[in-house]
């Protein structure tokens, strides 16, 4: 099978194939290109160590620098475009998940370097010289049979070597649609407390991967049934199983949560705010005897778990709001009036959250009903079409404008005034006229 490889990077491993280097494609490239999928980045690696890369790049004036000195990569620039090369190497881990290598060993045997990745599926070589493949860990087999295995008979081996790997193994099977070999299964069952040893940051960035999946649903329910949550978001373990108004919901408050963020539209932020809107309902229950509330108590767990996990303070004050509101106006029973002004006291782009979360939370409910956010959709919709403002800076009077018509000094008052007026152009966007609004001072002081 041919790969479709950029003309530069086959012309570089043809001059590096004449001086007695082979240099491949490995990893996602190969994979994704025998399964028919879209290609997003080349990996490439030889047994040149990075001197040796960088040496030969300087003889073709190809720009080549060091990125890692430890495992081997440098970044290679080819028209424009970079690509990371590594050398073959092996790697020896103490005791725990943590992903701490004790010792790294560069080798000129590809066959070494293959068994020290994860999955064999993602230890598929092709020399882009020769146009060949070379798959020592029986990849290819795998792919045809479309199962996620180790690259070791022993899946504990690969592991071991780093807890991430859990994760990953959660991934890719939902990435790629694939079953889970069963020893591979129950080894990551059996050592899921490898994951304790992670960064939260590491975890972060795999949770947000696997956030972003088309297959989110049953990724979800696998990181349950793996015994994940307990490291990762363990707040979430107490969900399970709590039972909800059947008349409601069709599920329990963990398996409704799940289904909420296959509901929710792809975007990392709002896919973990229907993560955890609902994660404060076991407390809310166990302190109250009620749920009533719980978007208070999830709010508040929710930073937690956020910061938690190293999250920037912009995507926590977004996440948070979601949480916070999602139960606002639950029933669309609120007259027009009310929902313009907390529409125009949110803003548009938190109004979109609000209506996406409740589209998300009402969909991963399993109850089917007409119910969902037409309404809000229609107000918002009007309020735009009319031109009702968002913002004091989109009300046409300043506070320098009240000052002078009513005499006040700079002054609390003078503030209070202007947001007054500018819930009034909510609801009367026609009004937003300086004129008309000056006329309206005189109720409002």
């Amino acid at each position: 099978m041919k790969i479709e490889i950029p003309t530069q990077l086959i012309n570089l491993a043809h001059v590096l194939w004449d001086v007695g280097f082979a240099v491949y494609c490995v990893g996602g490239c190969v994979r994704d290109s025998l399964l028919k999928r879209p290609v997003s980045d080349i990996d490439i690696c030889s047994a040149l160590t990075p001197n040796e890369m960088i040496e030969q790049c300087n003889k073709i004036g190809v720009s080549c620098q060091l990125k890692c000195e430890r495992t081997g990569t440098v970044l290679i620039e080819l028209d424009g475009t970079e690509y990371e090369h590594t050398t073959f190497r092996t790697e020896s881990y103490g005791k725990g998940g943590g992903h701490s290598p004790n010792e790294v060993k560069f080798t000129r045997e590809l066959e070494k370097d293959a068994f020290r990745r994860d999955f064999s599926v993602n230890a598929i070589y092709y020399d882009i010289a020769q146009g060949r493949l070379i798959d020592p860990t029986g990849g290819i087999n795998d792919i045809e049979k479309r199962v996620l295995r180790t690259t070791t008979k022993d899946p504990k081996e690969i592991l071991d070597d780093d807890g991430l790997r859990l994760l990953r193994l959660v991934r890719f099977a939902h990435l790629l649609g694939f079953s889970v070999d069963t020893r591979t299964f129950e080894c990551a069952r059996e050592n899921a407390a490898l994951l304790e040893d992670v960064s939260f940051e590491r975890k972060r960035d795999e949770l947000i991967r696997i956030l972003m999946l088309d297959d989110v649903y049953l990724a979800l329910c696998c990181m349950d049934e793996l015994g994940l949550w307990q490291y990762v978001v363990p707040e979430l373990v107490e969900c399970r199983g709590m039972a909800q108004r059947p008349d409601h919901h069709r599920y329990d408050v963990m398996h409704h949560i799940f289904h909420t963020v296959e509901s929710m539209t792809v975007d990392v932020e709002l896919r973990f705010a229907a993560l955890l809107h609902d994660v404060g309902k076991p407390p809310c229950k166990k302190e109250t005897g009620k749920q009533y509330l719980h978007d208070k108590y999830s709010e508040r767990l929710a930073e937690v778990i956020l910061k938690r996990l190293k999250m920037s303070s912009s995507s926590i004050e977004r996440i948070c709001f979601v949480v916070a509101n999602h139960m606002f106006d639950l029933r669309e029973q609120a007259k027009d009036e009310t929902v313009r002004r907390r529409f125009c006291l949110w803003g548009v782009a938190r109004v979109e959250d609000i209506i996406a979360i409740r589209e998300a939370d009402v969909r991963g409910s399993g109850i089917e009903t007409d119910f969902v956010a037409r309404h809000w959709r229609s107000v918002l919709h009007d309020m735009l079409e009319e031109g009702a403002p968002f913002s004091l800076g989109e009300l046409d009077i300043t506070g320098k404008d009240i000052m002078e018509a009513t005499g006040l000094s700079p002054c609390k008052q003078v503030g209070d005034i202007q947001r007054q007026l500018l819930m009034h152009c909510a609801v009367h966007p026609k009004d937003n006229n300086k004129a008309i609004l000056t006329k309206l001072l005189r109720d409002f002081v």
